[in-house]
């Protein structure tokens, strides 16, 4: 979803391409908002200075701006100042190709950036940044050697509730009884993503630190070779788990990719530390225009704030007509319908489209809770 501001007429300034918005093409966060937020005025009170870019380079890498936030991805050419919009981009000079190089300016760059501010803020205030919503050891500890059946053997994981989630293998455990590096493939949707080496201790149950963190749609399937392990054969109850679903499998074919893996209820001597935390980046993505009001008011709230402290002392407030009074009440007062009341019940149900979206409760109270589950 794009944010921008809409034409008016404040300032000379032209605002690039990227920025230029109407109500159909974005979120435009000029319109509807308190009167003393102009452009011109934004552009009195951000910081400006001597902002110095630095001269194309035919020999160097570009990427895409709006996602690396580089100020190296922004050059001058021919006295112009250009936007990278893709990613590796070399050898290409900027006047000559309008989809990979943007015309903009300083101050598009400084309203860029002041937006950015308040994305940051509105993600934060959302706690959607790596929010934690599940985390859990899931193991046992084998006593009973067992040949794991058929070809490949282990575990499959899936999202719960929602798809907007990162699972993170934090720690696994291998009960095998060798001491020979295993491998473990990482499948999705039938290929081999990754593979992951564990070092089995001779049936000792050791975990060793992995980190792997994988979203996305479809079964996540975790397999080794079929081989000896220890086990107690503890049941599983893959739904007992909040925002992820996981139970063992094993699986019939040449390679660990094209086998076919089909469910079992007892363990296979894979154990792991789990962690499941909110995928903000791509849950933003596709929802950021369900929270149009919440990022307008959130917008107005934190433009006035900078206003009334004029943190960057660049602009004479009374110049601008600008009284401190109203600013104070505007960004204090929460009785009389300001800014700051606005933004507070913006911000209030901005939660409630949120908890709609999962199925584990996530209010303004929710806690976590890390539990030790033997299967």
């Amino acid at each position: 979803m794009k944010i921008g501001f809409a034409e008016e007429y404040t300032s000379n300034i032209t605002l690039d391409k990227e920025l230029k918005l109407t109500s159909k093409t974005g979120i435009v966060l000029n319109s509807g908002v308190h009167p003393y937020i102009t452009v011109d005025n934004l552009l009195q009170f951000l910081p400006y200075g001597d902002l110095v870019f630095k001269e194309y380079d035919n020999s160097k890498v570009y990427n895409n701006y709006s996602e690396s936030l580089n100020r190296d991805d922004i050059v001058k050419h021919n006295d112009n100042l250009y936007q990278c919009l893709n990613n590796v981009i070399s050898g290409i000079e900027p006047a000559s190709n309008s989809n990979i190089w943007l015309v903009t300016n300083k101050e598009s760059i400084l309203l860029k950036s002041w937006i950015e501010k308040v994305k940051e803020k509105a993600i934060s205030d959302l706690y959607l940044s790596k929010r934690l919503i599940n985390s859990q050891y899931i193991y046992e500890n084998g006593e009973h050697k067992y040949k794991l059946p058929n070809d490949y053997s282990g575990w499959v994981f899936e999202s719960k509730g929602s798809d907007y989630v990162t699972i993170t293998l934090n720690e696994i455990s291998l009960q095998a009884t060798t001491s020979s590096p295993v491998n473990l493939f990482v499948i999705n949707n039938g290929q081999l993503v990754d593979t992951i080496v564990l070092h089995p201790k001779n049936g000792v149950l050791s975990f060793e630190q992995v980190n792997y963190s994988f979203s996305g749609r479809g079964k996540w399937v975790f397999a080794i070779d079929s081989q000896e392990v220890l086990t107690n054969f503890g049941w599983v109850d893959e739904l007992k788990y909040d925002g992820f679903v996981c139970y063992p499998v094993t699986g019939i074919g040449n390679t660990p990719e094209s086998a076919r893996y089909t469910y079992q209820n007892v363990s296979m001597g894979l154990g792991f530390n789990v962690s499941v935390t909110l995928d903000s980046e791509n849950y933003l993505k596709y929802n950021f225009q369900n929270f149009t009001g919440f990022l307008k008011a959130c917008f107005e709230y934190m433009t006035l704030q900078m206003f009334l402290s004029n943190s960057h002392q660049r602009s004479n407030r009374t110049e601008n007509g600008i009284n401190r009074e109203l600013l104070m009440m505007e960004t204090k007062d929460l009785d009389a319908n300001t800014s700051a009341k606005r933004y507070f019940h913006e911000l209030k149900e901005a939660k409630k489209i949120i908890e709609k979206t999962f199925d584990t409760q996530l209010s303004d109270d929710d806690g976590f809770e890390i539990k030790v589950t033997s299967v």
